[in-house]
């Protein structure tokens, strides 16, 4: 794991009786010797706002904010070896509170949104947001998922070197300590001939050749996919992979075009979104110029 961050917690933010995702979080802080936060913000919905925020509360309230925590503690207590944990109810802004108490993690987990078009143009998808803006890597847990059939490795997505660093380093890491295999999806621009997919295949080997001898236990596979293809190879691989990671959307990508954006709304197996700046501040950094031809 990034060094600079094993002493700050796992936060899991919920928004109700969400067992899976307090598990999979539990398992994180357990995994990364830390302590485990379960954050529970709640309020009421203003019309001209896009997330739940609220000055005052009525008893109700209070009881049901206090009923998902407790739902919460019931399912880290019942885990063998739980993490030493916290439980902290917020009336407030959604968003802005889950965010600032991701600035002090090392880890934010949500469970994944499953929602309909018509409540995400009023402003739902508040994983997805936090997956995009969030201060540290945001995992996202599928609310109905069985934890103990996740076994087939990490698997990560990558499609612009310049940007990959943060999300290889998160799956070398992870992968480390998991002791699993890796899988690199790499993503080429649609319609490329033979000579620049091989020409790409060079690139991306150079890339890793790095990584390699910084994580030398960790067994490599290597996979080119095209822009057409990386949505369906990628749900493929989160069918059996123990984790997914992407790279964070840039700002200057339409949300549609991107690896994370069309995987953060439903996915198969637990999906990390990481910053390309994650871990940046360590020594090493393996970097090589990928061909282009977008």
């Amino acid at each position: 794991m990034n060094t600079s961050a094993t002493t700050k917690p796992v936060v899991v933010a919920v928004s109700g009786n969400q067992p899976t995702t307090v598990e999979y979080a539990a398992g994180e802080a357990r995994r990364r010797d830390t302590e485990l936060v379960v954050l529970h913000v709640y309020g009421v919905l203003p019309k001209h706002v896009s997330a739940f925020t609220a000055t005052s509360s009525s008893p109700e309230d209070d009881a049901a904010a206090k009923a998902v925590l407790d739902h919460a503690k019931e399912v880290v207590t019942g885990m063998g070896d739980a993490p030493p944990a916290r439980y902290i109810s917020e009336l407030g802004a959604t968003i802005e509170t889950i965010e600032r108490h991701a600035e002090e993690a090392q880890l934010l987990v949500v469970g994944a949104d499953e929602i309909n078009w018509f409540e995400r143009v009023l402003g739902g998808a508040i994983a997805r947001y936090l997956a995009e803006h969030a201060a540290c890597p945001v995992i996202l847990v599928p609310l109905f998922h069985d934890l103990s059939v996740l076994y087939g490795g990490v698997c990560v997505a990558v499609d612009d070197d310049a940007h990959a660093v943060g999300p290889l380093r998160f799956a070398f890491e992870e992968a480390s300590a998991r002791q699993s295999e890796l899988i690199v999806l790499h993503v080429v621009p649609e319609g490329l001939k033979t000579p620049e997919v091989e020409a790409e295949r060079v690139s991306v080997a150079e890339v890793l050749a790095g990584w390699r001898q910084e994580f030398p236990d960790v067994v490599v596979t290597t996979r080119v996919v095209s822009d057409d293809e990386v949505a369906s190879a990628a749900a493929r691989a989160s069918e059996e992979s123990e984790l997914l990671v992407v790279g964070r959307p840039r700002r200057n990508l339409l949300m549609g075009h991107s690896v994370a954006s069309r995987l953060t709304r439903s996915p198969h197996s637990p999906l990390a979104v990481v910053a390309g700046t994650y871990g940046t501040s360590k020594s090493t950094v393996h970097t090589a110029n990928v061909a282009r031809t977008r």
